[in-house]
């Protein structure tokens, strides 16, 4: 009994340990497992972590021979920009524009024409160069070059100044311009010719170009007697740059407003003459009349066709348009401005005709010379024009006096301008809607490519030799104002200074005041400038 339940219990014991001994060893598996996982687990990560290191490798690699490449190419650059700069700073200058109608040079250079030229551009390089050392030391290189341009009216300015008795004869401002030009080869005197708007719109484009220009460093600008110039520099008088490279130049007392522009304002007064003319006066429409003794009785004559005071003011002598609305206007404004320039003559009074030949109407003077008295006539071809009657003395202290009158009825054509000297066109408006419209687009598409003769429909008379235009196409009066219309929308091409009494096209813009197109207006950007008179004060004609 007892070995048999020894056995069992052996039995028993032994079970348990297996048992046991299997759960261990279950643990055990179960711990390896998780140690290979783990150890699997750990050796992918490794290989992806050297994976990772490689492409940083290639990756660092690659940047390093990239930027070594952009490190070339910076230091190319930077080469070439030296090089660069150094070529702007080779070929580096200084600009000097002068509108020579109004900054005139001083008269002991013009005075002497053939020395004074090339003096005259001598003093003017040595006055730009001491400003430049004085205010801008970065400029200070006597190698850097003063490009001098001059514009000007030459045959007006020369006229002005031989009235003024600063030159004998035209001749000497012409020789004095030559010798200006061909003192150095960087100065120019440039004959613009005849035009109000000539030396302004030149100067203006160079303007523009010499800013534009790196090279340029400064630019003297003579022009402070033209408040023409004051719209163009306001629009540059907000950009820093360009208010540093500006140096305006007064000779004349500058108008006020161009100090308000805030660019620096230098003077030469060994230069350029700092008063005006004898004969200039701003916005001067006047036509005063010296008095001339004939030495002998001989035939009334007539002053020259008028023609419009220009820019640059011309001889008192000269006949001057008037700019008037109506003729008896300028009839009465005229007599009273002669009579009022001719004080020391005393008025002639009517006596009884004693002469016994039946000679002209004898008047009484109460001076002992001979003088004329001058009357207005209105031309019949158009304008106002002035007439002297001839005095003739006798030993009687009277003097017989013819006086010449306007022999033809018709109104006289007048041109009107204002006081900036710009003509001023009659106002239009556009043509009715009525079957005119309708017939003239018929007869202008009947002879198209071809157009209809301006001078013979709008004049009255074609001025050309030969015109290749129709004339021979009847319009009725309505179809001719549509015509005349379409005339008026095209630009002068004599712009504001036309002087042509019959000229069919527009001098501004014809919807002024109140034109809204802006730059898509053709009277925007003309070679005359801006052709706007956007004020209705600008839209009043100026009377004498």
């Amino acid at each position: 009994m007892d070995l048999h339940a020894h056995a069992e219990r052996c039995m028993a014991d032994t079970n348990s340990i297996l048992g046991e001994a299997r759960n261990w060893m279950q643990d055990f598996l179960s711990a390896d497992q998780q140690k290979n996982e783990v150890i699997t687990a750990l050796i992918k990560k490794l290989q992806d972590t050297e994976a990772d290191i490689g492409q940083l490798k290639r990756d660092l690699s690659a940047e390093h021979k990239s930027r070594n490449g952009f490190q070339v190419e910076a230091e190319l650059y930077h080469s070439q920009c030296k090089k660069l700069e150094q070529k702007i700073d080779d070929g580096s200058f200084i600009a000097v524009l002068i509108d020579g109608d109004g900054a005139k040079f001083a008269d002991h250079f013009i005075r002497n024409p053939l020395e004074g030229g090339p003096r005259a551009a001598q003093a003017l390089r040595q006055a730009v160069r001491e400003h430049v050392m004085s205010e801008y030391p970065e400029l200070d290189n006597e190698d850097i070059p003063i490009l001098i341009r001059v514009y000007a009216n030459l045959n007006d300015l020369a006229k002005s100044l031989r009235f003024s008795n600063v030159i004998d004869r035209d001749e000497d401002m012409k020789i004095f311009a030559e010798q200006l030009t061909n003192s150095r080869t960087e100065v120019d005197f440039v004959n613009v010719g005849r035009g109000k708007e000539n030396a302004d719109s030149k100067i203006r484009k160079m303007l523009s170009h010499y800013h534009k220009n790196l090279q340029c460093k400064k630019i003297f600008l003579a022009c402070c007697h033209d408040n023409g110039y004051l719209h163009d520099l306001r629009e540059y008088s907000d950009r820093a740059e360009l208010n540093r490279k500006i140096v305006l130049v007064e000779t004349t007392p500058a108008e006020p407003n161009f100090k308000m522009l805030g660019f620096p304002v230098t003077r030469f007064d060994g230069v350029f003459r700092t008063k005006g003319l004898d004969n200039e006066t701003k916005h001067n429409f006047s036509m005063p009349v010296k008095p001339v003794q004939p030495p002998e009785p001989r035939p009334a004559p007539s002053l020259p066709p008028p023609v419009r005071q220009p820019s640059v003011p011309q001889n008192p002598l000269d006949a001057h348009r008037v700019a008037s609305s109506s003729p008896d206007q300028q009839q009465q404004q005229l007599q009273q401005q002669l009579q009022q320039q001719q004080p020391q003559q005393q008025p002639f009074s009517s006596a009884p005709n004693n002469d016994p030949h039946g000679g002209s109407a004898s008047v009484a003077s109460e001076t002992e010379t001979a003088s004329r008295t001058p009357s207005v006539v209105n031309s019949g071809n158009g304008g106002t024009s002035v007439s002297y009657a001839t005095a003739g003395g006798n030993t009687t202290n009277h003097q017989n006096i013819s006086l010449q009158t306007a022999k033809s009825r018709k109104l006289p054509k007048t041109v009107l301008y204002n006081f900036e000297g710009s003509r001023i066109d009659p106002p239009t408006t556009h043509p009715a809607n009525n079957p005119a419209q309708g017939t003239y687009k018929t007869k202008l598409e009947k002879i198209s490519p071809n157009a209809f003769c301006n001078d013979h429909y709008l004049v009255g008379t074609c001025r050309r030799t030969s015109c290749d235009r129709v004339h021979n196409v009847d319009l009725t009066p309505q179809e001719v104002s549509i015509h005349r219309y379409k005339a008026r929308t095209s630009v002068c091409p004599r712009g504001p200074e036309c002087d042509d009494y019959d000229c069919y096209l527009s001098h501004h813009c014809l919807r002024d005041p109140r034109c809204t197109r802006g730059n898509a207006c053709r009277f925007t950007n003309t070679e005359f400038g801006n052709l706007h008179l956007d004020t209705n004060e600008k839209l009043k004609p100026a009377y004498v």
